[in-house]
């Protein structure tokens, strides 16, 4: 493929100057935020559970002959449901653990504390 001049062009970056800044938008936080998108789908301890089922389906699905796999499995989900249990504690007495994910409750107290001032026209 020969080279053409229009393949051959190379494009400048756009100086900031000739772009003016158009706010839409107001840049600046609402004061509360929402609880819709807090629901996600939390998948817990799916490599044990890879594990247990491929030694019950190489054993018929004999729970007996994988007791190790089992166990494990049990033990990994009591440790799941005690951390989902520890965080709804915390959620709902509203502690605010730095550095965590907050939920929605969590995060309209501190925007509550910090609220955004009305814009000047």
């Amino acid at each position: 493929m020969r080279p053409t001049p229009t393949l051959m062009r190379v494009r400048l970056p756009q100086l900031e100057n000739r772009v003016p800044f158009q706010e839409i938008l107001p840049l600046r936080l609402k004061n509360q935020v929402s609880g819709k998108t807090d629901k996600g789908s939390d998948v817990a301890c799916l490599q044990e559970m890879a594990v247990m089922f491929s030694c019950l389906k190489a054993n018929d699905f004999n729970e007996d002959l994988c007791p190790k796999e089992v166990s494990t499995f049990k033990q990994c989900y009591k440790v799941y449901l005690d951390k989902k249990a520890v965080k709804k504690e915390t959620s709902s007495k509203g502690i605010l653990v730095p550095g965590k994910d907050l939920n929605y409750k969590q995060l309209n107290k501190v925007l509550e504390q910090y609220p955004s001032k009305p814009r000047k026209p």
